[in-house]
C-alpha cells in the first residue's frame, strides 16, 4: 500500500490515479464528518459531495513542511467545505438550529453575534427539549448512534434490531421534526 504522502506528491504532480486513490481512501472521513450534521429536509447526498470537494481542495493545497498530518489538514478543510455548503443553503437546509447545529460540539454553525449568542444558545436548549418530547426513548437512541457516525446495521447490531427497523425509525424521526422548519 503506498503511503499518503507519496500518493500526495503525485496527486499534487498531476497523477489522477493517485489523486482517484486518496479521494478512495479519505471517503469514508467525508461520510463521518458529514454524519454529525443534522438538517431536516436536508439533502446528505449534496453535504458529501461538498465534503469530497474540501477532500480534493485538501490533497490540491497540503504543504507538508506546515508540520500538520493531511488527515487533520484535510478533515478541516472537508468540514469548512460542508459548513460552507449549509450557510449557502440557508432556507433549504430548514434553518433548523440556527441553520444547522454540529451535534456534537453544540456549536452553532452560521453568522453569530456576541450579542445573538446567548439567545440562540437559549433557543438550541428549547428547541432540544421539544425534539426530546417528541421523540421515543427507541428513536433517540437510534438519533444518537447515527449522528455518532454508525451505519444502519452497525445500529441494528447494537440495539439487536434489523437494519429495516432502523431505517423505518429514522423515516418517523424525519417526519415527526417536519414541522419545525416552518416553525422557524
Amino acid at each position: 500500500m503506498i503511503e499518503d504522502r507519496e500518493l500526495l506528491s503525485l496527486a499534487q504532480s498531476g497523477d489522477e490515479k493517485a489523486m482517484e486513490t486518496l479521494l478512495s481512501r479519505y471517503k469514508g472521513t467525508v461520510a463521518t464528518i458529514g454524519r454529525k450534521y443534522y438538517l431536516i429536509g436536508g439533502d446528505r447526498e449534496d453535504l458529501l459531495q461538498e465534503g469530497m470537494i474540501g477532500l480534493f481542495k485538501a490533497i490540491r493545497s497540503f504543504d507538508e513542511s506546515r508540520n500538520v498530518a493531511f488527515a487533520t489538514y484535510a478533515s478541516r478543510l472537508i468540514e469548512r467545505e460542508m459548513i460552507t455548503a449549509i450557510r449557502k443553503a440557508g432556507s433549504l437546509s430548514g434553518q433548523i438550529f440556527a441553520e444547522a447545529v454540529d451535534m456534537d460540539t453544540n456549536i452553532v454553525v452560521g453568522e453569530t453575534t456576541p450579542e445573538n449568542e446567548f439567545l440562540e444558545q437559549e433557543n438550541i436548549v428549547a428547541l432540544r427539549r421539544e425534539i426530546d418530547s417528541k421523540l421515543s426513548e427507541f428513536e433517540k437512541v437510534v438519533v444518537s448512534e447515527y449522528l455518532k457516525g454508525y451505519n444502519y446495521i452497525d445500529i441494528a447490531q447494537t440495539l439487536g434490531k434489523t437494519p429495516k427497523s432502523i431505517d423505518n425509525a429514522l423515516s418517523r424521526i424525519k417526519n415527526k421534526l417536519k414541522y419545525l422548519k416552518d416553525r422557524l
